[in-house]
């Protein structure tokens, strides 16, 4: 049978000596030796002469670890040899990445003789906050390598204050289970030890979400069967035309999303920020450049150049670079130039104009963009630190365990939470799209103002309402050279992949509000300057 370890995971002071020993006084603990490894000494000892232990059967063999040297295989090996335990405590050093005995725990010796049963961390609610802000990675590490993480001190916070701070754990690791306590002056009640079980409540809520607008779907369907046959099929060609629209809209999307965060993924895991800062020009503008034509190796649209900007954004890359690159990339990309070229076989200038004048925009809309965020270059939503991301792993000190999860599981743990961060504001704004595409037609009968001024605005909103993918908008461009001058049409085949309905959302739901609507006014503008100006014939 395979000697059970216990990994006790904290800062200092957190409570994890506390912890093992009610673990040690549970009844699931009888007729065992147990050793106990300290690589940390806090103010509380344990209770290895307890008459409960006593009682119960329980060898208690209690080991100072040095807190200067690391625990090895060979050090674990020797206390199995001479102590032959069936359960072994370890209690780490908070000070030190908890990586580090997950993977003396993974060693193959080691493997045959152990299993890790359990991995908790003890964290101190009153002290959380601090270590949020000035000691992430040993927090983060500490956290996203638990399987429990157990809350400390709590009596003194209200609910809404207990939430923000297991919300702000979840965006770690989400799949840990939480536990709360408090303790009461000297004497910790852990009889009131609950587990928190906010995973249920949310995917509860998100059910019966679910479950009503499926309901509502097939209700109106059958309400629209029993009507009037001639109303009934207006109302059904409707629903139809609304459903391919946006279908269509989704699978042209969303493959691009799931390759952008993708792309983020291995960018967080693979990519060290000193390898970006060596790589991109130190000057602004020569990056701007060097992001205007990044675009070319990462065949996506504009939805999946979200992802990888903030990305970017998280590697210190200037935000000039990021915001050009989040403009250029979809309409520089090998498919969308393929797809123009089809689309205008007997006007090729076009592709060379859409390229051109999108860069120049990009470029210019990148710098005054940096100009603005200079100052505060955290534009990411709900995130006090730029670099820091949602999960773990985005930390360039973070170091990767093959016993907590292999690398191949940290590429798609981010690429997921990635794709359904963004993917929920794009399926938003792609309804938006599907309800005008549905209730507005175009025809040749339509009057449209000659004025090249007017008629480029119009396009520019229709680019922005349509949200059609850069890889396919060239086609539906083609058909309005009959309403339209080119000046106008380029609007739509420029603006369109940089902003649209779809991409707005997904926008406001990453980053700032006033950043956002920053980045709005200055594409309209910016576009409409240069694109009013060019004399495209």
């Amino acid at each position: 049978m395979k000697i059970k370890i216990e990994i006790i995971l904290g800062l200092l002071e957190s409570g994890k000596t506390n912890f093992i020993n009610y673990m040690l006084e549970s009844d699931e603990i009888y007729d065992e030796t147990i050793v106990v490894i300290q690589d940390e000494f806090g103010q509380t000892d344990l209770n290895y002469n307890n008459d409960k232990l006593s009682k119960k059967n329980v060898k208690l063999i209690e080991i100072e670890h040095d807190i200067d040297d690391d625990i090895n295989e060979n050090y674990i090996k020797d206390i199995i040899i001479e102590y032959s335990p069936e359960r072994i405590f370890i209690e780490t050093n908070g000070m030190k990445n908890s990586s580090y005995i997950l993977k003396v725990l993974n060693n193959n010796v080691l493997k045959k003789l152990c299993i890790v049963d359990d991995i908790v961390s003890i964290i101190d609610a009153e002290t959380f906050n601090l270590y949020y802000r000035n000691m992430q990675d040993l927090l983060f590490s500490q956290i996203f390598n638990s399987e429990k993480i157990i809350l400390n001190n709590l009596n003194k916070f209200t609910k809404n204050e207990i939430t923000n701070i297991i919300s702000q754990i979840k965006k770690i690791n989400e799949t840990a289970s939480i536990m709360e306590y408090s303790e009461f002056e000297d004497s910790p009640d852990y009889s009131y030890l609950e587990l928190y079980d906010n995973n249920k409540n949310f995917f509860t809520f998100k059910t019966y979400i679910s479950i009503f607008l499926i309901m509502f779907f097939f209700t109106a369907l059958s309400a629209f069967s029993f009507l009037d046959s001639s109303i009934s099929s207006q109302y059904m060609t409707t629903l139809n035309k609304f459903y391919t629209v946006f279908i269509s809209i989704l699978i042209e999307g969303i493959p691009f999303i799931l390759i952008g965060s993708f792309v983020s993924a291995l960018i967080q895991i693979y990519v060290s920020k000193k390898f970006i800062i060596k790589v991109l020009p130190h000057n602004i503008f020569l990056s701007c450049i060097v992001a205007a034509f990044a675009g070319i190796i990462f065949p996506i649209c504009d939805c999946g150049t979200i992802p990888i900007v903030k990305g970017f954004i998280r590697k210190k890359v200037p935000t000039a670079a990021c915001i050009t690159f989040l403009l250029s990339a979809p309409i520089v990309n090998p498919i969308a130039i393929i797809s123009t070229i089809y689309a205008f076989q007997d006007m090729k200038y076009v592709v060379i104009y859409r390229i051109f004048s999108g860069i120049i925009i990009a470029i210019l809309i990148g710098l005054i963009m940096h100009f603005f965020t200079r100052d505060n270059p955290n534009i990411l939503k709900n995130n006090t630190d730029p670099l820091s991301c949602e999960c773990a792993i985005c930390s360039d000190s973070y170091e990767y365990s093959e016993a907590s999860i292999d690398t191949l599981k940290n590429i798609f743990f981010h690429t997921s939470d990635e794709f359904f961060n963004i993917g929920k504001f794009m399926i938003m704004g792609a309804f938006i799209s599907s309800i005008f595409q549905t209730i507005v037609s175009f025809d040749s009968n339509l009057y449209f103002p000659n004025d090249n001024r007017t008629s480029l605005l119009i396009m520019i909103l229709l680019a922005f309402l349509l949200s059609v993918c850069s890889t396919s908008d060239a086609f539906i461009a083609k058909g309005f050279l009959k309403l339209f001058s080119l000046n106008s049409v380029m609007g739509f085949l420029v603006v369109g992949p940089m902003i649209d309905i779809k991409n707005t959302f997904m926008l406001f739901g990453n980053f700032k509000k006033n950043f956002v609507l920053k980045l709005i006014f200055f594409i309209v503008i910016i576009s409409f300057t240069v694109l009013i100006n060019f004399n495209f014939s």
